[in-house]
């Protein structure tokens, strides 16, 4: 696998000699001072272009690179990424390395558009000067409001009896959906944001999908997320979902009490019975 030095020297030398790349920006773990890099970590570039044609027709002009295992998209399209006209193409190539691309014709660059950290690869018309210095805080927890904290623990316990509805039915797929997906991405890990946040002065970030949270959880913490965790057998899941509901409890009810939010004691508790009794029928 080449090395990094090797990568940005291989495509710095292909960008200068292109004179419709324009200005190149390294982005994400690898322009960031603190970041944490292995040999996985991608490259995170962004390409500003003179004419976008060239890389909507096809991805010849990727072979300079080395030979690819897969890419996606599959054909180059915009993904929404970033607003605006751009285009995504993610590549990993035969030796390992891997090249997030995203690209564009537009030829201003806001001040704060790189808050989180950024380095410039080149950038032939000094559209780059004027970006401001990062303060990577594009991803800092935040206090949640009243609102948006009362709104997530009642409806994660709207959610939560749809786990022992589909486990009684023994129809694993759907249980597994709203366990694994539903209650644990979009209400557990936002609960354990806040937690984390509270316990750290709401000044620092958890990564994508939870990714550091064993490094801000006291260890019985972290070993209670743990046993959230199990596989396909439904007593299992019944055992798990008891366990995801209880740690969703207490953290929610420390983020609540510390910021004087109401925490949803009667619906938890007439939930829960519902649930129990699914389980006995």
């Amino acid at each position: 696998m080449r090395t990094e030095k090797e990568v940005l020297s291989e495509f710095n030398k292909w960008a200068k000699a292109k004179d419709l790349i324009r200005t190149a920006i390294l982005t994400s773990s690898r322009a960031r001072p603190a970041g944490e890099i292995d040999f996985l970590s991608d490259y995170d570039i962004e390409l500003y272009v003179t004419d976008l044609r060239i890389f909507k027709k096809d991805d010849s002009w990727l072979e300079p690179f080395g030979p690819i295992i897969v890419r996606w998209p599959y054909k180059p399209r915009s993904t929404g990424f970033k607003p605006g006209n751009w285009i995504t193409r993610l590549i990993l190539f035969k030796d390992g390395v891997r090249i997030d691309f995203q690209i564009t014709d537009q030829q201003q660059i806001e001040p704060d558009a790189y808050d989180n950290g950024y380095k410039v690869l080149i950038d032939k018309d000094q559209v780059a000067s004027q970006l401001a210095e990062p303060t990577y805080s594009e991803y800092i927890i935040n206090k949640p409001g009243r609102e948006e904290f009362e709104n997530l623990v009642n409806e994660f316990w709207w959610n939560a009896y749809y786990v022992p509805k589909y486990l009684w039915r023994e129809e694993i797929t759907y249980a597994k959906y709203m366990l694994d997906n539903i209650l644990r991405y979009s209400y557990l890990h936002k609960i354990i944001d806040w937690y984390i946040g509270m316990e750290n002065d709401w000044s620092v970030e958890t990564g994508a999908l939870g990714k550091n949270f064993k490094d801000y959880l006291k260890p019985d913490t972290w070993a209670d997320l743990e046993e959230t965790y199990t596989g396909a057998d439904i007593e299992a899941n019944w055992k798990t979902f008891f366990k995801m509901t209880d740690l969703f409890r207490r953290l929610a009810k420390e983020v609540g009490n510390e910021l004087g939010y109401e925490y949803p004691d009667e619906v938890d508790q007439e939930v829960m019975e519902f649930c129990k009794m699914i389980k006995t029928k």
